[in-house]
């Protein structure tokens, strides 16, 4: 019997470790559930494509199930900086993110800053077409202490007697480098409020990422790159009446091999409208949505809105094969985001098409 727990329990940890590799060694990057609140991770054009003013932050807590877990902490600003009188042909807008993730035993941690600068195009009173770029620095480190490895399993069990098997100079990993990315963006928008009845807004780009290939290897033993990544992604605002909207969004990504496909869609209700004349009179809205991210999860997210805030609560719902160790128990996120103008109207502003 206990030949047979050892052994069960040996095939669940090889599976935990082939799923946090394809998810996260392979792939590289970061990635958020709550793909539309982090708009300059996904595309450095998205900077003041949409706001005048926009910060957000972010934190996301993944597989604390079945290991230690992967946390992750963003925060971004972006605005536009058209001037209160313009010629119409277009304005430059600016951003900045950073982030620190932190994963698993080792402690894995990458801490970013990425600058992000963007020129609009007026097509016509209701189209922009936006060119990004962006450029930064990540810092890399590990601490190999916690970890144990394939040369200390005895045939039945992990022995700490065993030797790693490991270089005695491999006593951790601590690297930088820049990396570079680029993107364009198409936005749309027949009005600047969203929840009057009618009200359109699409926004949609592709960005390619880690145009430097920055080099991620620990030891110095063989070249090892960041592949390119290239992003499509689509959002809207669609407002169906006055009082409900839905906000579709889609997202297609290719890392090396690896391909990551979601799309879904939140529903917004709006309960209370925000008064042209009274400035106490806040608008205020509730949204419940479901998104499916291709065999890995269902997410289900929740978000309230008050006047210029938004706060977003998800929850990953884990679908991948890994599902057996983590009983369906992925990731949860919450984010912050303050943005002007009011999305509800009632103040007059020089954003975009005013």
């Amino acid at each position: 019997m206990n030949l047979k727990i050892k052994i069960s329990n040996i095939a669940i940890a090889i599976t935990v470790g082939t799923c946090l590799i394809q998810h996260h060694s392979y792939s590289q990057d970061i990635h958020f559930s709550q793909a539309n609140m982090v708009p300059l991770l996904v595309n450095p054009a998205n900077a003041g494509s949409e706001y005048t003013y926009r910060g957000i932050l972010n934190y996301r807590s993944q597989w604390g199930s079945v290991s230690e877990p992967f946390n992750t902490m963003m925060a971004s600003f972006d605005m536009n900086f058209k001037p209160i009188k313009s010629n119409k042909t277009g304005f430059f807008s600016g951003g900045i993110f950073l982030f620190n993730d932190k994963s698993g035993s080792s402690q894995m941690q990458t801490n970013q800053v990425n600058v992000s600068g963007a020129y609009h195009i007026y097509l016509n009173p209701k189209n922009t077409l936006g060119v990004g770029v962006q450029g930064g620095y990540f810092q890399r480190s590990a601490n190999v202490d916690n970890l144990t490895w394939g040369n200390q399993f005895d045939g039945y069990e992990y022995n700490s007697s065993y030797g790693t098997g490991e270089s005695p100079d491999f006593t951790g990993i601590s690297f930088g480098s820049s990396d570079f990315t680029s993107g364009i963006v198409w936005t749309f928008r027949n009005d600047e409020g969203y929840l009057s009845g009618k009200n359109l807004l699409i926004n949609s780009g592709l960005s390619l990422h880690h145009l430097n290939k920055p080099e991620i290897e620990t030891q110095a033993i063989v070249q090892d790159e960041l592949h390119y990544r290239w992003i499509f992604h689509s959002n809207a605002i669609v407002g169906l009446n006055t009082e409900y909207s839905i906000l579709p969004y889609v997202l297609f990504s290719r890392q090396g091999s690896v391909n990551e496909i979601m799309f879904g869609s939140d529903v917004l209700y709006m309960f209370k409208q925000a008064s042209k004349y009274t400035k106490g009179n806040k608008g205020m809205a509730l949204g419940l949505g479901a998104f499916y991210r291709w065999n890995d999860a269902l997410v289900l997210s929740s978000q309230v809105q008050y006047d210029s805030y938004t706060i977003c609560f998800s929850y990953d719902i884990n679908l991948s094969t890994l599902n057996e160790a983590s009983n369906k128990r992925g990731a949860y996120e919450v984010a912050i985001r303050y943005v002007y103008p009011n999305p509800f109207g009632g103040i007059k502003s020089r954003s975009r098409f005013n």
